[in-house]
């Protein structure tokens, strides 16, 4: 996704607002959509597509009825449709049935693949209309052929020449050129995907068989493209997509992450570093230059290192930074340097041409570094916020970035406005069944849009059960250590009960390894802890497959994405309510920018993040109609605060308690059950 994000930063300058506007509009249509009730009935389409796995759910009928209605009223659709109500099915039927070309967007690669390689393969053997479908990833997906002849004139690498002649024959039989597809180890992918700043587009000598481009053209042709957000975000900002007259956004409530993320700038340290050292700059630009700006570089990065406190892992950045404009300056220069070195009159020779492409890409990458080094050295704009990011302590572990605080405006004028049918589905819309901070995020129109919660299958009264015991409220300073003492033997007691078989939800990573390093020794179950050198794929592997009910603690990137079903995962603690560190700089500027507008910042921010993300971690509970569990959510000011009373009514309806002996009977019955 790198080179779209790129290309978006380099142009967005060149673009105006009505253009913009006027890309991303679809040509006016009425669309007719037939009734597809009949669809989803017993012994329907739905029932012969889904076989023994089939269940009627009232609720994915009303979905499907209030997306046709969408489509045919040309109005927008919030929809939160809870865990296990058959969203994609939902939303694809009525959207074939219309015949209406659309865009299908999801939150991340896993979901896309699940819609391209299940759900629509599913759908198109029953269907009577026919469609043409595609998958459309960021360019980095996809092998590049310049790469690929490049690693093939590489020599000693051991093995490489075996791995790129079984790639070469497996293209033949994958000619997607897909990485996912391929199923290419990590060494051999980066090797021949194209980088950040590598590709130069129309420039290349392999253009007209692009894997990428020819997955463009393929996404242009078809009735229904399944994309992600990010790339979604990046079509947005910078269209290389025709328009839509149908969007739907499954996982919605991680758009407005993924637009922010392509509207923000960033250099990190090592940025110039790579740069600088590139062969291309090495051939061309004379030293003294190149050290010049490594220099500027290393003294912006010290300067950006002087931390407001010794724990902060983020902090604003104030003013302009001279040192930063300096930097952009002397990389305009080696940018003219390379631009004066190009001489593109070689005709005939493959080698020489391939360093042309090599040189131009540097040339756009110098001037879109330029660029993005001024943009981040100078004051930062309006409803801006500017900040470094510390991933590992000192001046090489800092990240300069700058990004908007809102982006509602940007996607009321980009989105909904130019694209009447956007349907926005997912189970964590609402926060106390109310859609307005998801219309505040992200620029929905409130009044016009069709809104409804619609209930998830599971019987969660029966299902499961809410502990929220008392006495733990979170605390720091001086009586910190004490709390967190407390936290460990409410969750030995509560893993003791269940027999493993948990997930450990921590709201921070500090808290994650101490109350691993606290419990885990004292665990007859075999636990595992997130950052612990094992992939997120091989601890969910791991996990599920221990037959001795293992323990998984997690931090915020397992709240959300992660399928467990079965008796595997039958406890999901959460350690206290996910509310966003204070002392974030930009959590502080957008607290700021509610005052300023009058508004309370706790109870139309914070309050609503929490919930929404509380929402995620709860619902990897349980994930059909046989689960059974409990969540925990070792926070006792959801019992003592008033707020408590609107997290919990967004929480699915389970059974309640405050005792841990309701939590031991719960799982003593379920032990009893079985035997």
């Amino acid at each position: 996704m790198a080179n779209e994000k790129d290309n978006v930063h380099s142009s967005m300058a060149y673009v105006s607002e009505r253009d913009l506007v006027e890309a991303l509009t679809p040509e006016a249509q009425a669309i007719d959509v037939p009734d597809v009730i009949s669809a989803f009935e017993e012994g329907g389409l739905i029932a012969q597509a889904l076989g023994r796995r089939y269940r009627y759910r009232a609720g994915q009928v009303d979905m499907a009825n209030l997306v046709r209605q969408a489509l045919i009223e040309e109005r927008p659709a919030l929809l939160e449709a809870g865990t296990g109500c058959g969203k994609s099915f939902a939303y694809l039927m009525p959207v074939i049935a219309s015949g209406a070309r659309a865009f299908v967007s999801t939150a991340n690669k896993t979901l896309q693949t699940q819609l391209w390689e299940k759900d629509i393969p599913t759908l198109r053997r029953f269907v009577s209309r026919s469609f043409s479908a595609a998958l459309l990833k960021g360019r980095s997906n996809y092998v590049c052929r310049f790469k690929l002849r490049d690693a093939h004139q590489q020599i000693g690498l051991p093995g490489l020449e075996d791995d790129l002649d079984d790639l070469v024959r497996s293209l033949r039989d994958i000619p997607s050129g897909d990485v996912e597809d391929l199923r290419l180890p990590r060494r051999l992918r980066d090797m021949v995907t194209a980088g950040q700043h590598e590709c130069v587009g129309r420039d290349c000598p392999h253009f007209g068989r692009c894997y990428y481009e020819l997955a463009k053209v393929a996404a242009e042709e078809a009735d229904l493209v399944v994309v992600n957000h990010a790339l979604l975000a990046f079509n947005l900002v910078l269209p290389f997509l025709s328009p839509r007259p149908v969007l739907v956004v499954d996982e919605a409530h991680a758009l407005e992450g993924y637009v922010v993320n392509a509207l923000r700038l960033v250099v990190g340290y090592e940025t110039i570093p790579q740069f600088v050292n590139d062969q291309i700059v090495i051939r061309h630009v004379p030293d003294g230059l190149r050290g010049e700006t490594v220099r500027l570089n290393r003294q912006l990065f010290e300067i950006l290192s002087d931390k407001p406190s010794t724990y902060a892992r983020r902090w604003a950045v104030q003013g302009e930074l001279q040192e930063g404009l300096a930097l952009s300056d002397r990389i305009n220069k080696i940018h003219k340097a390379l631009l004066n070195a190009y001489s593109p009159a070689i005709d005939g020779d493959e080698e020489e041409g391939g360093d042309l492409v090599r040189h131009q890409a540097v040339i756009d990458w110098a001037a879109q570094l330029t660029d993005q080094v001024r943009a981040l050295a100078e004051s930062t704009p309006d409803h801006y916020v500017r900040y470094c990011e510390e991933r590992e302590p000192g001046p090489a572990g800092i990240t300069l970035c700058c990004e908007p605080l809102q982006v509602a405006d940007f996607l009321r004028q980009t989105l909904f406005e130019p694209v009447k049918r956007v349907i926005c589905t997912g189970a964590t819309l609402t926060t106390a069944r109310h859609f307005a901070y998801f219309c505040q995020l992200t620029g929905a129109p409130r009044e016009q849009a069709i809104k409804r919660v619609i209930e998830s299958p599971f019987d969660y009264a029966r299902q499961a059960l809410l502990y929220t015991p008392n006495g733990l409220e979170p605390r720091y300073g001086e009586g910190e250590e004490a709390y967190v003492l407390e936290l460990g033997r409410e969750i030995w007691r509560l893993l003791q009960a269940s027999r493993g078989r948990a997930f450990v939800l921590c709201t921070s990573t500090r808290r994650m390894n101490e109350l691993y390093d606290l419990i885990s020794p004292h665990l007859e179950y075999n636990a595992y802890c997130q950052g612990s050198g094992i992939s997120r794929a091989e601890l969910l592997e791991l996990f599920q497959h221990d037959d001795d009910g293992a323990v998984l603690f997690a931090t915020r990137s397992f709240w959300e994405g992660v399928d467990v079903p079965g008796a595997a995962l039958s406890l999901v603690i959460i350690d206290k309510l996910p509310f966003a560190p204070h002392h974030d700089p930009v959590i502080q500027y957008r607290q700021q920018l509610l005052r300023d507008e009058g508004g309370n910042p706790f109870m139309e921010m914070t309050l609503p993040e929490a919930i929404l993300a509380l929402k995620q971690g709860v619902g990897r509970l349980i994930r059909t109609e046989s689960d059974r569990g409990v969540i925990a959510i070792l926070d006792s000011r959801v019992n003592t605060k008033r707020y408590g009373q609107q997290v919990i009514a967004s929480l699915p309806p389970a059974r309640r308690t405050r005792r841990i002996a309701d939590v031991r009977r719960f799982f003593a019955q379920e032990v009893s059950e079985s035997a």
